[in-house]
């Protein structure tokens, strides 16, 4: 992805599908992690985020949190940890132990599991869309739902509950297909060059 090959660009079209794919995957994680949560300390978890977010206003965490912080951790974890890393092995041997370096890297148990299995997910998308750019993009997209989807959730239900099923539905079909999209699009171009 670095060296040797001309990078995939993304279309503005593949860039939102690639925000919305980031929010589908951290609302399963969450659910995941939710349902494991028995096993897991959320109460330091809770605190943590508590501490994180209360008193500031939602633009300053979304820029923050939802882009500054995406950008810089992936930099690190994806760009330098991951790349190097596929260098040396498989591509899933090296997304899963950047994954655990990045969930290790978040501090607590519920992070750790929650940004582990996102960071295997953010490594995969890398390497099948071919652009450095979309691991970017899907961990914005996975910060900014974080930071809105209470709310909207909140939004939602108190308008019609059963909307709930349909959002979920919606994330589910646009991440399947999404990895589709992507895995087809890497063969169409290494069709065309052989």
């Amino acid at each position: 992805l670095v060296t040797g090959q001309k990078p995939n660009r993304l279309s503005i079209g593949e860039c939102g599908l690639i925000l919305v794919m980031g929010a589908g995957f951290a609302q399963f994680a969450n659910m995941f992690v939710n349902m494991i949560g028995s096993f897991l300390n959320a109460e330091e978890y809770q605190e943590t985020m508590s501490q994180l977010t209360d008193g500031k206003s939602m633009f300053f965490l979304i820029v923050c949190m939802g882009i500054i912080a995406p950008l810089a951790e992936e930099i690190v974890f994806r760009w330098l940890i991951y790349l190097r890393l596929r260098d040396y092995m498989r591509m899933g041997a090296a997304a899963v132990i950047s994954g655990l370096i990045f969930g290790i890297y978040h501090g607590n148990l519920v992070q750790a599991v929650y940004a582990s299995l996102l960071g295997i997910v953010f490594a995969y998308i890398l390497d099948i869309s071919g652009c450095l750019w979309s691991s970017v993009l899907l961990h914005m997209g996975a910060n900014i739902w974080s930071l809105i989807s209470p709310d909207l959730y909140t939004w939602i239900i108190a308008r019609n509950p059963a909307a709930i099923v349909i959002l979920f539905l919606i994330l589910l079909m646009v991440m399947i297909l999404g990895c589709f999209y992507f895995t087809k699009r890497v063969q169409g171009r290494s069709k065309r060059v052989i």
